[in-house]
C-alpha cells in the first residue's frame, strides 16, 4: 500500500479530525447518556436541537446522572471516560512510543481509582466490564489474561462497547502501517478488558476505518462496505476460532442498518457493542454520501439517547476521520473544554507516529505519567471529595423535587381557576 506524504496536510487535518471529533461526539452525548429518545425530546425541546458549547453554551439537563458526572470532572463542555480512556493510550503511546497492552493496562488500573489526574478529573462512569476486569487479582501482570477468564465465567456473553470506545489513537498511529497491522494492533489494545470476538472484530473495523479515512482511501459506500468485508475476512484468516462464534446475520443487522431506529439505541442492551458500532458506521455512510453532515448525524444519533456518549465518540472518530478538523462544526470544536490542551496531545502522537516534522521528548513530558505530574490523590482526600459530590447531588435533587412541586402547583391552580369559567 502507497505510504501517505509525511507533510500532507489533509493526513494531518483528518488525523487530528478523527481524535477530536470522537472527544466532540463523547461531549454532545453526555446530553442525553441513559435516557429515551422522549425524555431526550422532553428535556431539550425538539428532535434537532441547536446544541452548542460556545457562549452561551447549552445546559445539560439537571438529574441525578448528570449532576454527578458535573461534579466529578467538571464535565460543562467536556467529554467523559469515553476521550478519558482514549487519552489514556495516547499517554502509554507517547511515553512507550509504541502501543503497549501491558502499560496501558495499568494506566486503566490508575485511571479507575485515581480518574485523570493530569486535568484532576475523577473517575466516572467506569463500566461493569472494565471495572470487573481491571480490579481482578493480578491484573496489571496478565491484563489480557484476566479479561478472558472474566468473559469466561460470565459464559461468554459479554459484548459491551468499553474498548471500542477508545480505539481510534490505533488507527491514528497506524496510519502509515498496513491495514493488517492496524487490525491486529486494535484487537490487542482491546484484548486488556474486553475478549469477545464482537468486540475484536468491532475494534479492528474501526481502528482500520480511521486509518484508511485519513489516508483518503474510502469515498463512497461501496468503498465502505468493501473495507468492512475485508476487515471480516481478515478476521476469518487469523483468528478463525473467534470467527466462528459470530453471527452473520447478527453483524449485518448492525452493521448495514438502514436507520438509527433499526439498532434501537435505548433499550436495556444499549452498552452492546454492535449497537455502538453499527449506529458509527450508519453515521459515516451517511456522510459520506452526503445526506448529512457531521452536526446533523451526530445530533440524530444524540437524540436517539441510550448510550449516546459512546455511540457518540465512535461516530465521531469516523465522521471526523472523513471531514478533518478544520470542519468540525465550530461551535461545538471551539467550545468545548480543554480543546487547546487536547490538541497540544494530538499534535505530540502525530510527531511520534511519524506524520509530522517535530520534536517530543517522551521523558519529559510529565503530563504523560501515571499522576500527570500532579501526585496521586490520598485517600483521605478521595473521601472527602467523594463526600463533597454526594452533598451536591442531595442539593440538586432537593432543587428538581421543589421546582417539580412548584411547577404542580401552578398547574393546579390554572385548573382550578379555568373551573370557575361559564361553559358554553
Amino acid at each position: 500500500m502507497s505510504q501517505p506524504t509525511m507533510s500532507d496536510s489533509q493526513v494531518l487535518d483528518r488525523a487530528e479530525g478523527a481524535l477530536f471529533g470522537s472527544a466532540l461526539g463523547d461531549a454532545i452525548g453526555i446530553y442525553t447518556e441513559f435516557m429515551s429518545p422522549a425524555q431526550a425530546l422532553e428535556a431539550y425541546g425538539s428532535a434537532a436541537p441547536s446544541f452548542t458549547l460556545v457562549e452561551p453554551e447549552t445546559k445539560l439537563h439537571n438529574d441525578t446522572h448528570r449532576c454527578e458526572l458535573l461534579s466529578r470532572a467538571r464535565l460543562e463542555r467536556a467529554w467523559t471516560d469515553d476521550t478519558d480512556h482514549t487519552i489514556l493510550m495516547m499517554f502509554s503511546y507517547l511515553r512507550m512510543r509504541d502501543l503497549s497492552p501491558a502499560d496501558f493496562a495499568v494506566r486503566l488500573h490508575s485511571w479507575c481509582s485515581q480518574g485523570l489526574r493530569v486535568l484532576d478529573r475523577l473517575p466516572m462512569g467506569l463500566g461493569k466490564t472494565v471495572g470487573g476486569v481491571v480490579f481482578s487479582p493480578g491484573y496489571t501482570s496478565a491484563p489480557e489474561k484476566t479479561a478472558l477468564e472474566h468473559w469466561e465465567t460470565h459464559g461468554r456473553t459479554l459484548a459491551p462497547n468499553g474498548s471500542l470506545m477508545r480505539t481510534t489513537p490505533v488507527g491514528v498511529i497506524c496510519i502509515t502501517k498496513t491495514e493488517p497491522e492496524t487490525f491486529d494492533a486494535a484487537v490487542r489494545m482491546g484484548a486488556v478488558t474486553h475478549a469477545d470476538p464482537r468486540c475484536a472484530l468491532s475494534v479492528g473495523i474501526v481502528a482500520t476505518l480511521v486509518r484508511a479515512l485519513c489516508r483518503g482511501e474510502l469515498a463512497d459506500a461501496a468503498q465502505l462496505r468493501a473495507h468492512i468485508e475485508r476487515q471480516w475476512a481478515h478476521m476469518a484468516a487469523t483468528l478463525p476460532a473467534q470467527l466462528a462464534l459470530l453471527d452473520r446475520a447478527e453483524f449485518e443487522a448492525h452493521a448495514y442498518a438502514e436507520s438509527l431506529a433499526a439498532l434501537v439505541l435505548a433499550d436495556r442492551a444499549m452498552g452492546y457493542v454492535y449497537k455502538c458500532l453499527g449506529a458509527a458506521l450508519w453515521c459515516l455512510r451517511r456522510v459520506l454520501t452526503r445526506e448529512e453532515t457531521f452536526r446533523s448525524a451526530m445530533t440524530a444519533l444524540v437524540m436517539c439517547a441510550g448510550d449516546a456518549d459512546t455511540n457518540g465518540a465512535v461516530a465521531g472518530a469516523l465522521m471526523g476521520a472523513l471531514c478533518g478538523y478544520r470542519y468540525l462544526p465550530a461551535e461545538w470544536r471551539d467550545g468545548m473544554r480543554h480543546a487547546e490542551w487536547y490538541r497540544g496531545k494530538i499534535g505530540a502522537v502525530c510527531v511520534v507516529a511519524g506524520l509530522k516534522e517535530g520534536e517530543y521528548d517522551s521523558e519529559g513530558d510529565v503530563e504523560t505519567t501515571l499522576d500527570g505530574g500532579k501526585g496521586f490523590i490520598a485517600e483521605e482526600e478521595m473521601k472527602r471529595r467523594e463526600m463533597g459530590i454526594m452533598e451536591k447531588m442531595l442539593y440538586s435533587e432537593r432543587d428538581r423535587r421543589e421546582a417539580a412541586d412548584a411547577k404542580a402547583k401552578q398547574l393546579k391552580a390554572a385548573r382550578g381557576w379555568r373551573s370557575w369559567l361559564p361553559r358554553t
